[in-house]
């Protein structure tokens, strides 16, 4: 169950993927596991008393805000105010679940009776006891979530959402409604991810061959930076160091104007080159930022029916179990990437 889009009853943020999330098991109410430490009991009391669901609670104050937000042939999204089509589920700007009945319901089993069941140390339940939490799971519902956007039967051109969102594994909350809108309106979403971080994230989600190209990417201004400074301009570098406020230029004019007037073409070259490439790099980014949800479905497609083809008569949940393993992150990978790129940097500067 997705809650990214409801906010917790007692702090009133809303819920992020990946919060301990906990439900009272009488009314269904969801809170964060530390905000229900604080209060140490459900704050719907009239709920429980009334015998009303928060589901039901919820489904009614939605309802109202889905009449405040239609408006013709849009609906309003309740995070960012975008306004889509009226038959669209997730918002086309933030990917948030529209306020409708349909996008907003609730899991069945919430506002369930569990009155006369006994939790594991034999007490009544009705209280939702403080002493549950420190033991486990005892006494309340953790949340299953299945990706926004997404439902395991849609097809994604021979993969099903199921087997897509497997194979994703982590962070399938982010990807859910990114890979639901590439699908149905071939439009992706810019990859901060990617940008911040790009040669680590390509590894990290295990598209080596990317993680490699943009790898050299990475390594290349820094041993270029290097090269120009250590054997072609290492004086010119040191002068323009000491003239031009100890090496932190003014500005790039005022850099220009240095090299044009104390460097030939070849050491003006050598002195811009890293720059060059900097410039370069970061229009790179840009682009492959830009492009990396879409490559990374592509990508995720392209396994899911490799593995399918592999053995078609695979049973259904053994498959799941080897499009999580095969699927999913390489954080070892991705963090020695980062480690070696780091100490090559640190090396080269202290050389």
């Amino acid at each position: 169950m997705d809650f990214t889009s409801i906010n917790c009853p007692v702090c009133d943020k809303r819920f992020q993927d990946g919060d301990d999330i906990v439900v009272c098991p009488k009314c269904g109410a969801p809170y964060h596991r530390a905000c229900y430490e604080i209060k140490n009991k459900c704050i719907f009391p009239e709920l429980h008393k009334d015998g009303i669901s928060w589901k039901e609670h919820m489904a009614k104050q939605n309802a109202d805000k889905v009449a405040e937000n239609a408006d013709g042939d849009t609906i309003a999204c309740l995070r960012c105010g975008h306004k889509n089509s009226k038959d669209s589920i997730v918002c086309e700007r933030c990917g948030n679940f529209l306020p409708s009945p349909e996008s907003r319901k609730l899991p069945d089993y919430f506002g369930q009776n569990f009155e006369d069941e006994e939790i594991s140390d034999g007490t009544d339940n009705d209280d939702f006891p403080p002493n549950i939490f420190p033991g486990g799971n005892v006494g309340f519902t953790r949340i299953a979530h299945f990706p926004a956007g997404v439902k395991k039967d849609d097809d994604f051109d021979g993969v099903t959402g199921e087997e897509l969102m497997s194979f994703v594994k982590a962070n399938e909350m982010y990807y859910g409604p990114v890979f639901s809108n590439i699908r149905k309106k071939n439009t992706g979403r810019f990859n901060f991810a990617t940008f911040f971080f790009f040669d680590v994230w390509y590894f990290f989600r295990k598209q080596y061959l990317k993680g490699i190209l943009a790898c050299l990417m990475t390594v290349l201004p820094i041993i270029l930076n290097y090269v120009s400074i250590t054997y072609f301009t290492g004086d010119l570098w040191k002068q323009a160091q000491s003239e031009l406020s100890g090496g932190y230029y003014p500005n790039y004019i005022s850099y220009l104007n240095w090299i044009w007037n104390h460097c030939d073409f070849f050491h003006g070259m050598m002195m811009l080159l890293p720059f060059i490439i900097n410039f370069i790099v970061l229009v790179m980014k840009i682009v492959f930022s830009l492009r990396a949800n879409r490559g990374y479905y592509n990508f995720c497609l392209d396994r899911v029916r490799k593995i399918k083809s592999d053995d078609p008569d695979m049973p259904h949940d053994e498959l799941i179990a080897l499009l999580k393993q095969k699927g999913g992150i390489n954080s070892g990978v991705a963090f020695t990437v980062l480690a070696c790129e780091v100490i090559l940097a640190a090396a080269l500067t202290l050389f």
